[in-house]
């Protein structure tokens, strides 16, 4: 599972660039925000307008992918009750998992460390499903969707931890209230709302990134 989340995420800068470069051409919109996108750690309960969410998904729908194979399938979902009882079959499912050599999953962090927003603290998640091998696909996917509900006025956080659930002993279930094909499983999750400002951690906690000299080298 860790391969697949580093395809997905290792898909972001490559979307980052391509998205600023066609929709800036097109329509002359500057795209600045997509140089520092904040993971939201705590949302508001105001829902999101369907018209916004088609939007978002649009973007999914327009991304490129190998061979335009379109490898992906979205659940686009508001129905708390669906996003609650993922939460906890994710929750009993991190306990029942261990580690390869037998030791259990660490702790979570201690509360010191701000909220952590998770499956259910958003009024929106779009659950992005895709076949076996088609991650890096289902990443950009995934980026592009995050950068058009952040133009929109959104706060977004990806998660990869509801598979455990998505993907477990009742993923049958789940793949029909979720619409997911059969040929397919769930990938990834974006949650999305508007950013709960009265929790003060909820972006001032985020991890510092790396310096650019760690990650980036230019070969004149």
């Amino acid at each position: 599972m860790k391969k697949h989340i580093n395809l997905i995420f290792a898909a972001a800068a490559f979307t980052a660039v391509f998205a600023s470069c066609s929709k800036s051409e097109a329509s002359g919109t500057n795209l600045s925000f997509i140089e520092d996108i904040p993971t939201i750690q705590a949302f508001t309960q105001e829902a999101v307008p369907l018209s916004d969410l088609e939007k978002i998904v649009k973007a999914g729908i327009n991304t490129q992918s190998a061979m335009n194979g379109q490898p992906w399938h979205f659940s686009v979902v508001t129905n708390k009750e669906l996003l609650d009882k993922i939460s906890k079959d994710m929750a009993s499912g991190m306990k029942r998992m261990s580690a390869p050599d037998g030791d259990k999953l660490p702790p979570p962090p201690p509360a010191s460390s701000g909220a952590k927003a998770g499956m259910g603290d958003s009024p929106a998640a779009i659950i992005i499903s895709a076949k076996d091998g088609s991650e890096f696909d289902a990443g950009l996917a995934t980026q592009l969707m995050t950068i058009e509900a952040v133009s929109l006025g959104y706060g977004t956080k990806i998660i990869s931890s509801p598979t455990i659930a998505l993907n477990g002993e009742n993923q049958a279930e789940y793949k029909k209230a979720l619409e997911i094909p059969e040929t397919m499983n769930a990938k990834a999750v974006i949650l999305i709302g508007k950013y709960d400002k009265s929790k003060a951690d909820a972006v001032t906690g985020a991890t510092p990134r790396k310096a650019k000299d760690e990650v980036v080298s230019f070969i004149k």
